[in-house]
């Protein structure tokens, strides 16, 4: 099951739960330790329901959805919000490919297709945040020109300091020239 077999497409409204879980289900896989376990182990699909219900069912124009699509559903998908700082130009909100398919190319093609996006706007960087823990995440970006720029503290997801173990942090990555990663 390679790469040839994916085909990438706009997100639509219908894929909300599809996107949500995935979300959920990465989230737990890979954020664990830093977000709650009582969260990861209980609300977390209901808040990726209600964020990519919200997302797509009245989307912004200024925000880039895409889904990587295989026999099996969903495999993967990326968000990215143009313009999203100044300094650094488009922000790739999310980024998560199912962990049978990692490997398979998907995550280079949604960051393409991200850096794709970012070109519209009038600053063609991109950056994304990424969990200090996650040291698999950043060695992919590392691997494809992402260059670690800062660090910062974690923000809760959806605002609530209780999703959060402890004071967990992330780090910038940053492509002042997104059109590096076009693939």
């Amino acid at each position: 099951m390679g790469e040839r077999l994916v085909a990438y497409r706009a997100a639509q409204a219908s894929d909300a739960e599809a996107i949500a879980a995935l979300h959920a289900e990465s989230w737990r896989r890979n954020y664990r330790g830093a977000y709650s376990d009582a969260f990861l182990d209980g609300d977390v699909f209901a808040d990726r329901l209600e964020v990519w219900t919200t997302r797509l069912c009245a989307p912004d124009r200024d925000a880039h959805t895409v889904v990587a699509e295989a026999d099996e559903g969903i495999v993967g998908f990326g968000h990215t919000i143009l313009e999203a700082d100044t300094k650094w130009g488009a922000l790739v909100e999310n980024l998560h490919v199912i962990h049978e398919r990692r490997g398979d190319g998907i995550g280079t093609r949604l960051l393409a297709r991200s850096a794709q996006a970012a070109t519209v706007g009038s600053s063609h960087g991109l950056f994304l945040w990424v969990l200090e823990q996650n040291t698999a995440a950043q060695g992919f970006y590392q691997q494809r020109g992402g260059v670690c720029v800062e660090q910062q503290l974690v923000e809760p997801p959806g605002g609530i300091a209780g999703r959060l173990a402890g004071a967990p942090t992330c780090l910038r990555y940053v492509w002042p020239d997104s059109s590096e990663l076009l693939v």
